[in-house]
């Protein structure tokens, strides 16, 4: 019988396979129009995050909704063990570590799949497009995969 332990490591490696397996489905039949599914996902744990958290958008400027997202990220989901986000202008870029959807993101990444369920930058991008009335775009991740750290790039269209 597993340990505890060895059962969520098993559990994680699931829940990224049925990501992966769903993201590069979406992707190789739908090609970019896929990435219009991160808007809702993003919306469903957003409104969680607004529900079940106390997170409040309406009013505050993008700098403290990236801030309080960072911390939700961290401290109640446990999805990162850093996370920092920095918006300059129209881009957005953020940078985590220690994802628990590195797996996913990583295979996707290989099979030139853009990382559209990333978790933080949905909730970002969606919170912000909330806010400010704004649409997203995707533009890069890039990975170091020694120290399992994302680099994630984004861009806000009037």
């Amino acid at each position: 019988m597993a340990t505890m332990q060895e059962q969520k490591q098993r559990q994680l490696k699931l829940f990224n396979n049925i990501i992966y397996g769903f993201a590069s489905g979406l992707y190789d039949l739908f090609g970019e129009s896929a990435l219009a599914t991160m808007g809702n996902i993003g919306e469903g744990v957003l409104q969680d995050m607004e529900n079940e958290l106390g997170l409040e958008v309406d009013g505050e400027n993008a700098e403290d909704i990236l801030t309080e997202i960072e911390r939700l990220l961290v401290d109640e989901y446990g999805l990162v063990d850093t996370i920092e986000f920095t918006k300059e202008g129209q881009d957005v870029s953020l940078t985590c570590q220690g994802c628990l959807l590195w797996q996913a993101t990583e295979s996707l990444q290989k099979d030139n799949v853009p990382p559209y369920t990333c978790a933080p930058m949905m909730m970002a991008s969606t919170a912000l497009h909330k806010r400010l009335g704004v649409r997203r775009k995707f533009v890069s991740l890039d990975q170091e995969m020694d120290e399992h750290i994302c680099h994630v790039h984004f861009q806000l269209m009037e």
